[in-house]
């Protein structure tokens, strides 16, 4: 028997939208069994000039539906959705015909697990599944300037030839930059390398600082070397082991490098301006750029190909100072756009897909090992 899904799947279609016309209204798909939350949804997008409709599913099958019969610009979907649940959907999607996805999840620690591995498979973001979130205009604004920011991607241009530059210098410290999207590559590359076992890895994560916690505890059961928040309050060295997890919305920055190990803290008090991305993303700017001023040449930094550009001027510093730069092309987020900014810029010593950075990060491995560092 041919399902829904079969046929809406089956269909050709190009993995990155052609460019729209900024400010253009976006069509919203809110998939959830409770048809209050959907009346909810509903009625918070009809309010809003930036939506020229909300569509409704109330199960899986609903969804696969309209996917056949419409083009939705983004899908807020229930984790806990009946039937197939939000992750199977997710990743249903994601591998044969991607649509922007926000997952909205409740509380409680199986709904985020579940909401985290939505992330991991491909879904941008997550928002609380409560009447004062699904209300409140910042969320309006975040599913919107999703949606646009995918509907203005240009087709991705060709692949330039993978680039293996990884010339030898003591490494102290490894950081994984995964914007929205990039969450699943950055984990995949930790998994795999063998360097992360020996010097400290830092995942810089796009997520809301709201939600770290929780995604900080998920990660610290899932990984087998468990995870912990990066400290930036009390001039702690980085720990190799467990995976240091920061927000970039917390604006990290390395100060310090030294025989104890390399230290992070959060911007002083000052008249900073607030991040300019509503993810706060551009921390990864003002970490790059640091870890360049500070001790380049022994920083290595994976750039995951996220939604966002935000980081690549950082990294092109960091590659600049001598330090080592690498970005994951093709990228695994169908939406991605910082890998081939990246590309533009020259910012990177090494363009290659996850296997091969993997490769690559275990030849430093090695190094570390034949030297001594």
């Amino acid at each position: 028997m041919v399902t829904t899904a079969d046929q809406v799947f089956s269909q050709p279609t190009a993995v990155i939208r052609q460019a729209t016309p900024e400010g253009l209204p976006v069509r919203v798909l809110v998939a959830d069994n409770d048809p209050e939350i959907r009346a909810l949804v509903r009625r918070v997008f009809a309010a809003s000039p930036d939506c020229s409709d909300c569509l409704e599913a109330e199960d899986a099958e609903d969804v696969f539906t309209t996917l056949e019969t419409s083009s939705p610009d983004v899908i807020l979907l229930r984790s806990a959705l009946a039937g197939m649940n939000g992750l199977q959907v997710t990743r249903s999607i994601m591998v044969r015909r991607p649509v922007p996805i926000i997952i909205m999840a409740d509380a409680g620690e199986e709904d985020f697990d579940r909401a985290f591995e939505c992330l991991r498979s491909g879904a941008l973001d997550i928002v609380m599944r409560t009447e004062a979130a699904l209300s409140s205009s910042e969320t309006v604004a975040r599913v919107v300037s999703l949606a646009r920011q995918v509907k203005e991607l240009q087709s991705c241009q060709d692949a330039p030839e993978v680039q293996t530059d990884a010339s030898a210098f003591p490494v102290r410290a490894l950081f994984l930059m995964a914007g929205t999207g990039a969450l699943g590559s950055a984990l995949r590359v930790y998994q795999d390398c063998d360097l992360a076992a020996s010097i400290p890895v830092v995942l810089v994560t796009a997520l809301a600082p709201s939600l770290l916690p929780e995604f900080v505890r998920w990660l610290d059961e899932t990984l087998e070397n468990g995870a912990k928040l990066a400290d930036l309050a009390t001039g702690q060295p980085l720990k190799a082991g467990s995976l240091n997890v920061v927000a970039a919305s917390a604006l990290p920055r390395v100060v310090a490098s030294d025989d104890k190990g390399v230290i992070l803290a959060g911007l002083p008090d000052g008249p900073w301006a607030a991040p300019l991305t509503p993810s706060g993303e551009n921390g990864f700017d003002v970490l790059l750029a640091s870890a360049a001023e500070v001790a380049a040449k022994e920083m290595v930094a994976v750039m995951l190909g996220g939604l966002h550009s935000s980081g690549v001027a950082g990294l092109s510093l960091l590659k600049r100072a001598g330090g080592r730069a690498f970005v994951e092309l093709p990228a695994l987020c169908p939406f991605a756009r910082s890998s081939f900014t990246a590309v533009r810029i020259g910012a990177a010593d090494t363009y290659a897909n996850v296997s091969h950075l993997v490769t690559l990060l275990d030849g430093l491995s090695a190094q570390q090992a034949v030297s001594g560092a």
